[in-house]
């Protein structure tokens, strides 16, 4: 990582403004999908197995192992690992856990670049974390074919996989509006989420947000993009404070949950194993596996003279004032 001031700022992104920025050169982009048909081709090579169209159905301990029921049958393993991104919550009381933190799911909306004007970004550009603000803020992210997408914002969703607006569950939303944590988030960043819902049904409210950092964009360069969604855990309590992205917990029913990050966990797992002198397999660290796509992107987190001022923030905790 390396502080770079204005000057040194335009000479990698010479549209990008800020009155400083931190530059991450080994920082890149993957196509997903291809790594994710790498690790299953990895865990079949293994002698795994990769089960889809299957809902789980049931977690419970049996012996000194566990048993995950699922609508195709009973699968006995020595440890599990939940891994469930939007439905973790629910699958972690599933198999015994508490309730808290529990998902409340918003919904991040993009914009793209149309292909003229892709030259505006040649990198990754990120806005400096705000530690009083749950989610990063709008960035600039050239994807794998070229594109480069504008978001996401965070915008409350009406069902836990709301994609599109018009997805609503309004079961989901009472569980949502009933929870603890939920209401402590809005009443903390009600203001936050007034200017996230304008830039929702705004597409010149959501290209000004993104004009702090990119000038020279205008209205006429931008086109909608799918969403996605974004879990955010909520404890009930703890001031709504955010959880980190990569929870991970360890039950006595001997599952363990996390939103993402399988290979932080593997690797918790193989270093338990090691204390413990039982047998492990290899777990490759978090580069691309073979086969799987990257494209090298330098990053920058930029900041704009328009922001409030507040710490640089690193994602590792590091900060530079």
């Amino acid at each position: 990582m390396r502080r770079l001031g204005p000057d040194e700022l335009r000479e990698l992104e010479p549209y990008v403004t800020g009155v400083a920025a931190l530059h991450s050169p080994t920082t890149a982009i993957v196509d997903y999908r291809a790594v994710a048909r790498a690790m299953a081709a990895d865990i079949e090579a293994l002698g795994g197995r990769v089960r889809l169209g299957e809902a789980v159905t049931s977690v419970s301990r049996r012996g000194d192992g566990a048993v995950v029921g699922t609508t195709a049958g009973e699968y006995p393993a020595d440890q599990v690992v939940l891994c469930a991104g939007l439905q973790s919550d629910t699958l972690a009381v599933t198999a015994g856990d508490d309730p808290s933190p529990a998902i409340v799911p918003f919904r991040g909306e993009y914009f793209r670049l149309v292909a003229e004007r892709t030259d505006l970004v040649r990198g990754l550009v990120y806005p400096v974390p705000d530690p009083a603000y749950p989610f990063l803020g709008v960035h600039f992210t050239p994807r794998i074919d070229g594109t480069v997408d504008i978001g996401p914002n965070a915008v409350l969703a009406t069902a836990r996989e709301g994609y599109r607006r018009r997805d609503v569950d309004l079961g989901e939303v009472w569980r949502t509006l009933r929870w603890p944590g939920s209401r402590t988030l809005f009443r903390q960043h009600w203001r936050a989420g007034v200017r996230e819902m304008h830039g929702s049904v705004s597409k010149r409210a959501y290209v000004k947000t993104a004009r702090a950092y990119l000038p020279a964009l205008r209205n006429a360069d931008v086109v909608r993009a799918p969403a996605g969604a974004r879990p955010s855990g909520r404890p009930r309590r703890l001031v709504g404070r955010r959880l980190p992205d990569q929870p991970a917990r360890s039950g006595d029913r001997g599952a363990q949950r996390a939103v993402a990050g399988c290979h932080v966990v593997a690797r918790d797992r193989r270093a338990h194993r090691r204390r413990d002198r039982l047998p492990t397999s290899r777990v490759t660290e978090p580069s691309a596996p073979e086969g799987a796509s990257v494209l090298p992107s330098d990053g920058y987190f930029a900041r704009s003279g328009l922001d409030t001022p507040h710490a640089w923030e690193q994602g590792d905790g590091t900060e530079l004032r």
